[in-house]
This record gives structure tokens, C-alpha cells and sequence, in this order.
């Protein structure tokens, strides 16, 4: 049978300061002080007094330290409500109360410790540290503890100051060794005024006595020494070592006490053991140290009975340490090698504080079946040191630290796939509190709740699902399937894909037709782009945004044959047979070419020739005519022609007119041909819409000759007018950069573009740059998003908006491991969230659920957009909307409000989920450094 039971015992976090010397009840001896508010709880609730034991030190005539030392101390306290909180602290009282000179002075530093809600029982160590008095005399050890109700009890002892420092080595409690054999016992002791004598002493099964007198006397002495174990000795055997210094000032060392059993009676040698660890370097809170130990007993030994750890968490910053242990049990006792695997969370975490260093102090034990123990405090070879357990239970190895393990501790929850794959966006469906994510590798929807934690059914959609965009009432999700030339629709009350509401994008084709002279007439040549033998441009979707219309703007991606990416729009009326697709043109180039005609918007044009007659030569004239043909959109069937009249650019003029007047929305530029490169994207191309849709940003992540960024004023139906890419030039003027994100705020009057080396401001109407921020460890890393609710950024299309600095902030992925929080008034970071790995992809943010700040007090101010609607409470971060009034952190409920959700994919495989609180947003701001 195996068993498995988890133990712990909590250390609490400490304050530093110390607010005077309490009044308090001594346990033993005189009352020295009385408690303030006596016994007597609040209001009559509880009268009962909490119950607090020192176990270390003991408090006798033989308990001292040397002057300056630190002392550990160790204090059990339970209470029948619940502790509130602990202070251990040391004084010594001077003087003579008769005469009226009494004092009390601090000998050691103070020790607070906060008490976690419902705990009523634990036990706490701490090495309080000694102040810098050089007095010899008699401290006085306290240890106090007060209940939720106000009720107070303490204990103390007696610490003599200036004696020696004794331990005993190479013993434990309940080792088992044989009548007959040998014990080896190791003492050391130390005291700065010197050891003169010192006195290893056994009782018990059997008396015994050693002495060892140094002289000259030692500042610390060492010595093991051998005792042979009277073959008729039986029971339990106490050993303890005392010292005395020059002053004949007596320190005792710690009882240990062992059993001696009959030759032969049963095992006594110890197991051998040793372990392996593992955990990421930066650990997200809910992140394990992985812990595999593997050992064996002896040949002739009674088996392995049971295999645990203990780990200390400790805090450099805070000077805390916490512990946790978990043990496995066998039955029957196991033989041969054993091998057992144990996983902790982290622990003492600072969670308003992160990120947050911490040292893992790690011991793992075996435990035979004859209750011979070992420790392990590494990895590299097996090892049989001995075994203390600690009054709370716990095993550690008996004067020797365990293995070490520094990690840091950061913020976010790493969402990992039930199934695996690569995910390229992700969505929030705040409504419905879901993640989505859409999958490429495995052609679906992955559906993380974010309340249960857990993963719904997936749901399945196109080939290689690529960008995800809500509709416009936020009742479905839109996926560009990058695999094939269309988009599918999720209904996301039911779940599913909606079959037959699957967007099928149209083939685009753009043209030129050429006017050209020869001795044989006139011909109009008509070239086609793409060209199978290139250029040529892609028609599978990307990433996709949503307008105020609800009309499509979707890139398409780049391939490795050579394809260019595109922008197009797509849009789908009630009553339409079709859906439509139209190719965004208005930012490419045009290069100047005479006779040549650019075409776009239009189904296809049909040549032929005609025979004009002959010349004065007997040549043949010809001339070709040209028929362009186009529907009314959303009807294919309902086709309308122009047909050329004439010959040359008139003619061309003249079937233009006639699409025209048909109702074509055909546009041509004389004189002109196309330039594919510039109105074409060399790289992956982001699309982000403002969250009232009336914007959508494209940025270019391709860096040749420079990233581009260009902006679409939403319009009904097929109306197209993407910005000119001229416009841009003061953007990105680095010819390396190139965009690795893009987002907008929520009425489009401010974007921000993440570059490789800095994050770019810009007004979406007119492309001006409004200010930049420098990214820590470029060239890495990627995705920029502005808070939900930013709106009304003052621009020359926006003079009455204004600066709201409880909204007007951007987040920035770095590739530092982080994102940046960053005013967008004065573009400074005032804050910063460090996370496990790099953001790679789209950034997204959201505002808190309900149940994110529930059970805290966060203040909230309203905000309105550019028109003067309200959309929205925001977590407040200033006093009157003053920047340089930020509301001052408390430590508690303010400074864990959480201000927003950030999603993002990452390069651990993953989507990290990011709850940025108050104390995040004002990490790094200058009132509050």
C-alpha cells in the first residue's frame, strides 16, 4: 500500500521596525510587563487568549550566545478564533526598580509577522539579528501573538549573553545504534572570550562523561571523538555537550537523544539518496519546482518506509522565510532502488511586488523501515547525512543547508494547449469570460474559461486559422483561415461554426492596358496581375479587423513562392447572392508610363481585333478593341459591360464611362502603371480596429525599404481609402525598422506601433507622429495595445480632447521579458509587468471582470469619448485626474485592484494571460519612486 500526506508549517512575512517594547506577560518567572487591554477580547466576543510556547531556546541556566550573535527562535502559537499576528523581539531589563532607575533595552531586532486569515495554529522560526550593544548579560527572549478579537499572550525566556555557542554534530534524535558497537559523536563550540573547558555528557542506557580542557583557551573548538557502547546498554541514551569561557559563563548545546538496540536487533545504518531539480529561471506564480529523489538502504537493511523533502522559501528582500515538506509512505517498506517525484508551487511571493526574488532552499530524506534517516542536500552524488527533525515535524539535514535554487517569480498565467500546436491570435469574449485562441497546427478554436481555468471543447473552423475579430454586436467571431481563400464565422452563444455563413473572399485581379503604335495599326495589350511567373500577391487571409459597418479588413499573408501580401476589404449585404472582396490600392505608387491605363475594381476585359483597311503601302490596319466587364455588387450575374469605341485613349476613356454609368465603383489612372511592390507587403501584416471601429490601423512587418504604417477611416460597403504610404514618412524614418505590432484606441484618435527598436504614437487620421518610446532590448519581441477605454487624445482633427491620465496609457512588449506600461502625454514608462517569456505576437487588453476586484475597494472614474458618450468606468489611478498626484499605495486593497487583462502569444508556446494591477501601472512612476 502506498500513502501520501502533505505537511507544512508557515513562516510568516516579518516588518522590519520595531515600535518600542511591548508590555507583555511572561510565561515563566514574574510577570515583567502587563498586557495592554488585559484578557478580556472585543465586546465580550472571545475572552480566550491565544497560546504561545517558545521551543527554542529553552529558556534554561544553560542557554547563551555570544555577544553580537543572531539567535534562532522557534515559537508555536494556536488560538480558537484565529491569529492575527506575531512580534518576537529580545530586551534586557537594567537597573533597580526601587531606586527608580529601571529601563529595558533592546537587545535584538524586532520581528513582525501578519498572520494569514483562518490560521489557528502554526509555528514560526525566525533568527532575530542583535543590535550593536556589546553589554554581557541575561536577554530576555519574547515571543508575542494577538487573535483576530484583540486578545494578547506571550511567552519569554532567558538568553544569557556572553556565553559559548555548543552543538553536537554526527547525532540525531532517534538515531538507532547497537549495544556493543561505537558511537561517534562530534562537538563544537565557540565564544569569542575563549573556551576553556568543555564536557560531552551520555545518560541514560548508560552514564559516560568526556571532557576536553584547551589551553591556552580557543575561540572555538572541534572535536569528534569515538565511544564504545556497553554491550548491556539498552533504551534510550541522552547526550549534551556544555562549554565554559574565560568568565566561567556555561552554554549548553541542544539534547539529542538516541536508542540503543541489541546486536543484531535491527538496522542501524542509514539509506543513501540523491536528487534532481528542475524549474524555469523566471516562474510564473503557478509555475512547480519539479523534484525527483532516488536512493536505496543498505543490502542487508529493513527498506525504504518512507521518502519526502522540506523546503525553505526565503525571501532575501523581505528577510522571511517560509517552509512546506510533503513525504510518501510505504508499506511494506521498499527494497532495491527507490525512486519518488514530488512537485511545490511558489510560496512566498510578494504578489504587489513581483518581480520577486526568492531562494528555495531544498532537503530531501529517506527514512528505513528501522527509522534510520538520511538528507540529501544536492545532486551530485549520493549521500547519507544525518536527519533533525524540527518540533513541527519537518526533516532537515542535521547542521548543513540544502540545494539552493534562485528563481525569480513573475506576473501572468501561461495558458498551455490540451493538444498542442502554434497559436497566432487570441480573442476575449468578455461576455462570456472565454479566451480564444485560434490554432493553425490543428485547424480549430481552443476555448479557455477564464473562470473555471479549464478548457472547453474546441471548435473546429477553416484550414490554418490565422487572426480572430469580434463582430460588431460581439455575437460571433471572425477567423481568417490563412490555409484557403476564406473566413468562417463562429456563433459564439452556440459554440460552433455557423457552416453556411462562411465568408468566400472573390478573386481580385488588377490591370493594364497598353495603347501601342506600329506600322500595323493600333493594339491595346492587357496585362494581368498577379503573374504566374510574378509579381505576385496573395488572397489568403491574415489577421482581420471589423469596422463601424461591420465590413471586413483583412491582410493577406506573404508565401515562401513568393507571394505579396495585400489589404483588402470585404463586406456582405442582406439580399446579396455574393459576398464581395476589394483590394485596397490608394497607398501604392503608380509609376508614370505614357499609353498605359491601371485598372482595378472590375471583373475581367476580353480583346479583339478589328480590321480598320488598307494603306497607301497595301498594309492591313487593325486595331483592337477592348470589352471590361463588372457587376453590380453582390449580383455576379447582373454583369455590366463598357465597350472601347474608337481607337486609343479615347476609347478607353469612353468603356470607363460606360462601367461607370452601369454602376461600377471601377477605378483607372492614365498615363500610369502599376508599382505591386508598393501597394503589395513583404511580411506579416497586422490589422487592428478602434474600438468603436470607425479606424483600422495596418502596420508592415517587412523592413525593406521600411515598415510601413497606414490607417482606413471606415465607409459603408465597397468605399475604400487606405492612407498613402508618402504620409508615413515621419513615422519610420529608420530604414531597420519594421512593425511586430499595432492597436488603436478606442475612437481611433491615437495609435501606437511596436517597432524593433522603439513604440511609435501616432493620430490614425493624418499619420502624425505624436511621440515615441525607446524598447529595452530591441531587435526581440513583439505587440503593442493602448488601455480599453483611452479615448479623446487631443489631435489637430480632435482640439477639444484632452490628457486623462487614469486612461491615456499603452502597453509595450519588450524584450526584456516584460510590458511596458507607458504614459502617452509625456511617453515615459510609469510602470512595468515582468512576465515568464516574450510576447511574439498581438497584444490584446481588456478591462477586469467583476470578479477580478471582488472583495476590494477600487475606485473608478468615468470615461467618454471624443463625441461625448459615455463608454465606460476605469480603475482610477490619480487623485483628480493630476499625474503627479497618483493615489498613494496601501499595500493592500488599492494596490490590487486590477486595472486590466492583458492577452498576448509568447515564446514559450502558449498565450500568457496578465492581470495588471494598480501597482504594476505605478511601479515605476516619479512620485512614486
Amino acid at each position: 500500500m502506498r500513502r501520501t500526506r502533505m505537511t507544512g508549517t508557515r513562516l510568516f512575512v516579518t516588518a522590519a521596525a520595531m515600535g518600542g517594547v511591548l508590555a507583555i506577560a511572561a510565561c515563566e518567572g514574574e510577570n515583567l510587563f502587563s498586557v495592554p487591554g488585559g484578557a478580556g477580547g472585543v465586546g465580550g466576543a472571545d475572552s480566550e487568549a491565544p497560546v504561545v510556547s517558545i521551543t527554542v531556546p529553552r529558556g534554561d541556566s544553560l542557554s547563551a550566545k555570544p555577544v553580537g550573535d543572531s539567535v534562532f527562535v522557534t515559537a508555536h502559537v494556536t488560538d480558537d478564533v484565529g491569529i492575527r499576528s506575531i512580534r518576537m523581539y529580545g530586551v534586557a531589563r537594567r537597573g533597580v526598580d526601587t531606586l527608580g532607575t529601571s529601563t529595558v533595552v533592546q537587545r535584538f531586532e524586532e520581528k513582525s509577522i501578519t498572520v494569514g486569515a483562518g490560521i489557528k495554529d502554526t509555528t514560526v522560526y525566525r533568527y532575530l539579528l542583535a543590535t550593536s550593544d556589546t553589554t554581557k548579560e541575561t536577554a530576555i527572549i519574547i515571543v508575542e501573538a494577538m487573535d483576530t478579537l484583540g486578545n494578547m499572550a506571550a511567552d519569554s525566556v532567558d538568553l544569557i549573553l556572553g556565553g559559548p555557542d555548543v552543538v553536537l554534530v554526527n547525532v540525531q534524535n532517534g538515531l538507532a545504534i547497537t549495544a556493543g558497537g561505537q558511537l561517534n559523536v562530534g562537538v563544537q563550540a565557540r565564544d569569542p572570550l575563549g573556551i576553556t573547558v568543555v564536557t560531552l555528557k551520555l545518560s541514560g542506557a548508560y552514564s559516560a562523561a568526556v571532557e576536553w580542557r584547551p589551553s591556552p583557551a580557543v575561540d572555538s573548538f572541534a572535536v569528534d571523538t569515538v565511544l564504545s557502547v556497553p554491550p548491556t546498554a539498552s533504551g534510550p541514551l541522552t547526550v549534551s555537550a556544555v562549554a565554559r569561557n574565560a568568565l566561567e559563563v556555561a552554554g549548553q548545546s541542544p539534547t539529542v537523544t538516541m536508542n540503543v538496540v541489541a546486536a543484531g536487533a535491527g538496522d542501524t545504518i542509514a539509506p543513501s539518496l540523491m536528487h534532481s531539480s528542475s524549474a524555469p529561471a523566471r516562474m510564473e506564480i503557478q509555475d512547480s519546482v519539479r523534484l525527483s529523489i532516488t536512493g536505496s538502504d543498505n543490502t542487508q537493511g529493513s527498506g525504504i518506509a518512507s521518502v519526502g523533502y522540506t523546503v525553505l522559501g526565503i525571501s532575501p528582500t523581505r528577510g522571511d522565510t517560509l517552509l512546506r515538506s510533503d513525504f510518501v509512505e510505504y508499506s511494506p517498506a521498499l527494497t532495491g532502488t527507490v525512486s519518488a517525484s514530488f512537485g511545490f508551487g511558489t510560496f512566498n511571493v510578494d504578489s504587489l511586488n513581483l518581480p520577486d526574488s526568492l531562494v528555495y532552499e531544498l532537503t530531501t530524506w529517506m527514512r528505513d523501515d528501522d527509522g534510520n534517516c538520511a538528507a540529501a542536500t544536492g545532486q551530485d552524488q549520493l549521500t547519507s547525512f544525518p536527519c533533525v527533525r524540527l518540533a513541527s515535524g519537518e526533516t532537515l539535514a542535521q547542521d548543513r543547508a540544502g540545494q539552493r535554487i534562485v528563481r525569480t517569480v513573475v506576473a501572468g498565467k501561461t495558458v498551455r494547449l490540451p493538444a498542442g500546436g502554434r497559436i497566432l491570435d487570441a480573442a476575449v469574449d468578455t461576455a462570456r469570460k472565454n479566451l480564444y485562441l485560434s490554432n493553425i497546427t490543428n485547424n480549430r478554436l481552443e476555448v479557455f474559461n477564464l473562470q473555471t481555468e479549464l478548457f472547453s471543447k474546441a471548435i473546429g473552423v477553416g484550414s490554418e486559422p490565422w487572426g480572430l475579430a469580434f463582430s460588431r454586436n460581439n455575437d460571433s467571431l471572425w477567423v481568417a483561415n490563412s490555409g484557403g481563400t476564406n473566413l468562417s464565422v463562429v456563433d459564439l452563444a452556440a459554440g460552433r461554426e455557423v457552416d453556411n455563413a462562411r465568408f468566400l473572399t472573390p478573386d481580385v485581379v488588377l490591370f493594364e492596358v497598353e495603347v501601342r503604335t506600329s506600322d500595323g495599326g493600333i493594339q491595346l495589350l492587357v496585362r494581368e496581375y498577379p503573374q504566374a511567373q510574378g509579381p505576385s500577391f496573395s488572397d489568403r487571409p491574415q489577421y482581420v479587423a471589423v469596422d463601424s459597418f461591420g465590413n471586413l479588413v483583412y491582410s493577406t499573408k506573404t508565401s515562401e513562392v513568393g507571394n505579396l501580401g495585400t489589404v483588402r476589404k470585404g463586406y456582405f449585404e442582406n439580399g446579396w447572392s455574393r459576398s464581395e472582396a476589394k483590394l485596397f490600392i490608394e497607398h501604392g505608387e503608380l509609376t508614370p508610363s505614357e499609353d498605359f491605363y491601371s485598372i482595378a475594381h472590375i471583373d475581367s476585359i476580353q480583346s479583339s481585333t478589328d480590321t480598320l483597311g488598307v494603306d497607301s503601302l497595301g498594309n492591313v490596319l487593325t486595331a483592337a478593341s477592348l470589352a471590361l466587364f463588372d457587376h453590380v455588387p453582390g449580383f455576379p450575374n447582373q454583369i455590366i459591360k463598357g465597350t472601347t469605341v474608337g481607337i486609343g485613349i479615347p476609347a478607353i476613356d469612353s468603356a470607363l464611362t460606360q462601367l461607370r454609368n452601369g454602376g461600377s465603383d471601377v477605378f483607372a489612372a492614365s498615363a500610369a502603371r502599376w508599382n505591386i511592390p508598393s501597394l503589395t507587403f513583404q511580411d506579416t501584416t497586422y490589422v487592428a480596429a478602434s474600438g468603436d471601429g470607425g479606424w483600422v490601423a495596418v502596420g508592415e512587418g517587412g523592413a525593406a525599404p521600411v515598415g510601413r504604417v497606414l490607417s482606413y477611416g471606415a465607409r459603408p460597403l465597397e468605399s475604400t481609402s487606405l492612407s498613402r504610404s508618402l504620409q508615413v514618412a515621419d513615422l519610420l524614418t529608420n530604414p531597420a525598422e519594421e512593425v511586430r505590432g499595432i492597436g488603436l484606441n478606442y475612437d481611433g484618435t491615437l495609435g501606437v506601433v511596436r517597432g524593433r527598436f522603439a513604440a511609435y504614437f501616432f493620430s490614425p487620421p493624418d499619420l502624425r507622429l505624436q511621440g515615441l518610446t525607446e524598447i529595452p532590448v530591441p531587435e526581440t519581441g513583439a505587440g503593442a495595445t493602448l488601455h480599453p477605454l483611452h479615448a479623446d487624445f487631443r489631435t489637430l482633427d480632435n482640439l477639444g480632447g484632452g490628457y486623462s491620465p487614469d486612461t491615456h496609457i499603452a502597453f509595450v512588449a519588450s524584450g526584456e521579458h516584460t510590458v511596458d506600461i507607458i504614459d502617452t502625454q509625456r511617453y515615459t514608462r510609469i510602470g512595468r509587468v515582468y512576465i515568464r517569456d516574450v510576447i511574439t505576437g498581438p497584444l490584446r487588453a481588456v478591462l477586469p471582470f467583476p470578479v477580478d476586484n471582488a472583495g476590494f475597494v477600487c475606485s473608478t472614474v468615468a470615461v467618454q469619448d471624443k463625441r461625448g458618450n459615455f463608454i465606460g468606468n476605469a480603475v482610477r489611478l490619480y487623485e483628480a485626474g493630476n499625474f503627479l498626484q497618483p493615489i498613494a499605495p496601501d499595500g493592500t486593497t488599492e494596490d490590487r485592484c486590477v486595472v486590466m487583462k492583458l492577452f498576448a502569444t509568447t515564446s514559450g508556446g502558449g498565450v500568457v494571460v496578465i492581470d495588471v494591477r494598480k501597482a504594476d501601472v505605478l511601479k515605476e512612476h516619479p512620485e512614486r519612486r
